[in-house]
């Protein structure tokens, strides 16, 4: 019997396989292995092709069946790698699937793309790594583990703005009572784009180190991460994020590498889940004691904040850390240090200031019929709402919409430098938005009626750093992460109302963490409150599909709100508007959707023809 017909048989074999322990005496183990150098008319990398190798060998040596894609006499292609995978998947035997890869990758609206051998040129010769994580869970294996030693370059660099990569994952039926444990570890962190460097700088400096320092923790381990499990010697999935966070910085110092993006690692397996036995002999040396990176100084910076534990990260105990609420200058030691930390800190000030701004005396708000738009660190030069609703500018940063007796309203918003983007104006909320000199940074809903909170502001302005900086996540096992949502679900709420905002935010950290039913918990709740769905928490939720979406007339705005909602459109089988093919051609690198002054042309008139679902 295949082991997926099995688990859809019962729920009771179902808890007993996705426990922590289901590995600990596992069968069957297989691995997709590329290594691509040369991908289209990018520079040769001179490490990717022997790093695979390497994997492979390692992994058959651990008595996986490996199949391995490179480069070396014929192109890699996607199509290849989704009819292995797709054969392995329809096996229903394997107990672990590993994923490796290593060539050139970018990163667009925070999420990675592994450029194949045909790419850029080909616009399909790419792996969409957001994506076949989505189908991954759904595959029924226990353990699905993605390891990606990606070269990333910034996507204008390699001409990647109408690369939309392929699945290397069969779309299977959904079920949630079958869902497997999808590790992911990845070379650099999806986070800010301002991080992210051009592939003049990014080619020369790849050297493999990630692949280098994973084999290195199998070959020599370190005594003090070595375990036994079911009389088998191994270093836990878990155990093995904290060695590449230090073991890949230490060894990057030595080849005097800076690394603008750490490494990072989404574990959701339990305790004793592993990827192979170490080597008999480990190292007496322990690893460096726990040091800063922006995920434990982000977890610091939200627990602060009121949002509880819901980044699971062990916090250095001997290091200083500023305060993580004091808008420091972001130049300081500790900044220059972690860049990424400053970007986090620039991030909390924009939201901060334009929080302040919102909250100044308005006379506009006469009724609670009308909504407000503010931004900051940018102007107002025009703004249109669909469905005969009035919207109009008081101030450069300032605007007024009348909604007439409506819920909401969809409001196309230009700047001065011509690019903008839609957003919902929601009856008695000010919309602030703060503009970073790309795009659209942060979008925050504030009550226009009732007290200024500043424990809310600070959760906006935390939240909103976490997830620009890649990441506001909830970590953890399926037990805890389903803990930790009903701890920040309770922070999401002002009073018994809702937080457009922080709703907005825990959807996306709910679907990533595989909790559909937390995703449609808020989207019920907003519903309720607002009388309105956010774009982006009704995908997520997964109760529509095809084009009833973008057609519900409760659903705003347009499109998805935050960049990353793009990224899922296809995989989640949502249909928009044929316009808004094109005008995706226009996103810029932001948080929240922007586009440039092409694309608000595509969208404004969308806007004012009413064709906002």
């Amino acid at each position: 019997m295949r082991r997926r017909d099995f688990l859809i048989g019962g729920a009771a074999a179902t808890s007993w396989l996705l426990s922590s322990g289901a590995l600990a005496n596992r069968g069957k183990c297989a691995a997709v292995v590329i290594g691509v150098n040369k991908a289209g008319n990018l520079p040769k990398l001179s490490a990717a092709v022997s790093g695979a190798r390497s994997v492979a060998d390692w992994l058959k040596g651990a008595g996986f069946e490996v199949k391995l894609f490179v480069d070396e006499s014929s192109p890699v292609k996607a199509a290849a790698l989704f009819e292995a995978i797709d054969e392995l998947v329809q096996r229903g035997t394997l107990d672990q699937l590993v994923v490796y890869f290593s060539g050139h990758g970018f990163l667009n609206a925070y999420a990675e793309y592994w450029m194949l051998s045909n790419a850029p040129q080909n616009p399909n010769e790419a792996v969409s790594l957001t994506e076949s994580v989505v189908l991954a869970k759904e595959t029924g294996i226990p353990s699905v583990v993605f390891i990606s030693d990606a070269c990333r370059s910034t996507p204008d660099s390699i001409g990647t703005s109408r690369v939309r990569g392929s699945l290397i994952f069969p779309n299977g039926d959904v079920s949630r009572n079958v869902r497997s444990e999808v590790d992911q570890f990845l070379a650099a962190l999806p986070g800010s784009p301002a991080l992210e460097l051009p592939i003049s700088q990014s080619a020369p400096a790849f050297e493999g180190i990630f692949t280098s320092c994973l084999l290195s923790a199998f070959q020599t381990p370190v005594s003090s991460l070595i375990k036994t499990v079911d009389g088998v010697r191994v270093i836990t999935n878990r155990d093995l994020k904290s060695f590449l966070e230090s073991e890949v910085v230490k060894q990057a110092e030595r080849r005097s590498i800076k690394l603008q993006q750490k490494p990072d690692a989404n574990i959701v397996s339990g305790d004793n889940t592993y990827l192979t036995p170490v080597a008999d002999l480990g190292s007496l040396a322990g690893i460096p004691a726990p040091q800063w990176t922006i995920n434990k100084f982000a977890a610091k910076t939200l627990q602060s904040a009121g949002a509880g534990p819901i980044l699971n990260e062990s916090l250095p105990t001997n290091a200083a850390l500023p305060d993580p609420n004091d808008q420091c200058d972001p130049q300081d030691a500790f900044c220059i240090a972690i860049p990424s930390v400053g970007e986090f800190k620039r991030a909390q000030t924009r939201v901060v200031t334009a929080n302040a701004a919102a909250r100044r005396p308005s006379t506009t708000m006469s009724g609670h019929g009308e909504a407000e738009l503010l931004v900051a660190n940018t102007s107002f030069k025009q703004v249109e709402a669909d469905g005969g609703v009035k919207a109009q500018i008081l101030d450069p940063s300032r605007a007024v919409v009348l909604l007439r007796g409506k819920p909401a309203a969809n409001v196309a918003v230009r700047f001065s430098d011509g690019s903008g983007t839609v957003v919902p104006a929601i009856r008695g909320f000010i919309c602030s938005l703060a503009f970073d000199g790309i795009g659209v940074a942060s979008v925050t809903y504030i009550r226009s009626r009732g007290p200024s909170d500043p424990n809310i502001d600070a959760l906006h302005a935390a939240v909103t750093a976490a997830a620009q900086s890649g990441v506001f996540r909830i970590d953890g096992t399926r037990e805890t992460a389903a803990q930790n949502a009903r701890s920040f679900g309770d922070s999401i709420r002002v009073g018994k109302s809702a937080d457009p905002t922080l709703g907005l935010y825990a959807a996306y950290a709910y679907s990533q963490a595989d909790l559909i039913d937390q995703v449609r918990s808020v989207n019920d709740f907003m519903r309720s409150d607002l009388s309105i769905e956010l774009f982006d928490v009704a995908m997520l939720s997964r109760e529509r599909s095809g084009p009833a979406l973008s057609e519900a007339k409760t659903v705003f705005p347009l499109f998805p709100m935050l960049s990353q909602g793009w990224n899922l459109l296809r995989v989640l089988q949502i249909q928009l508007p044929t316009a808004l093919d094109e005008a995706r051609n226009h996103l810029r690198p932001s948080l929240w959707t922007t586009f440039d002054p092409t694309g608000m042309d595509i969208v404004s008139t969308m806007v004012r023809q009413g064709n906002a679902g």
